[in-house]
């Protein structure tokens, strides 16, 4: 069961870091905003999904399954 949720947590990881990355290249090269809701709502949810992966693979290290 962990490990199933480590493979959708790593995918939506990617994903999200993947779309992150557009709107910082977007920000560094034309000089977007930092700030805006949006650029902030989206590293909030990947820093969510850095924790749970974390915590997950902290799980399975400790023999749960």
């Amino acid at each position: 069961m962990l490990k199933d949720r480590r493979i959708l947590i790593e995918q939506e990881l990617a994903k999200t870091q993947a779309a992150a990355a557009k709107m910082y290249l977007d920000i560094v090269v034309n000089n977007g905003d930092p700030h805006s809701t949006e650029y902030q709502k989206i590293k909030d949810h990947i820093m969510s999904l850095q924790f749970d992966l974390n915590m997950v693979n902290d799980l399975i290290d400790k023999g749960h399954e």
